[in-house]
């Protein structure tokens, strides 16, 4: 059940990251392939279009799959929702964690549904957010 959740939370991040773009500077001269990326140069990574690029995650890009997660061809490296490596997020755990207990404790407690009003909008700021939020129907389970 743990690594079902935390394969519908990679996905949920897949789909939409915390940050839709990771800005970095470079500090010495780098050669990608046959590009020549130059030291003092700022970039910015795009992780929208890489978690949904169908070259890196196939035609169901843009589909809820969890199990993908589970997949013995996935590639770690590709998913990047948090950053990666020594510039990675601080924070990355405690959100993890703290999405894990919120999730548990909602779900023991509630069957949920997504309204009939919901419209589908995301829009990218910074972070990715509902446009007219996300409205939920919530019933009890002891009820």
């Amino acid at each position: 059940m743990i690594l079902q959740l935390q394969m519908v939370i990679n996905e949920s991040m897949r789909l939409y990251p915390p940050a839709t773009v990771l800005p970095r500077m470079v500090f010495e001269d780098i050669e990608l392939g046959d590009l020549h990326i130059p030291k003092g140069l700022s970039i910015w990574i795009p992780v929208l279009a890489i978690h949904h690029s169908e070259e890196l995650w196939g035609e169901d890009a843009n589909e809820f799959n969890p199990q993908r997660f589970a997949s013995k061809s996935f590639t770690p490296g590709r998913f990047i929702p948090f950053a990666t490596g020594p510039r990675n997020c601080v924070g990355q755990s405690f959100a993890i964690m703290e999405a894990k207990i919120i999730l548990a404790m909602f779900i023991s407690q509630f069957s949920f549904t997504i309204s009939e009003s919901y419209r589908h909008a995301p829009v990218v700021v910074l972070t990715i957010k509902p446009k007219y939020g996300v409205q939920v129907c919530l019933k009890p389970l002891d009820a």
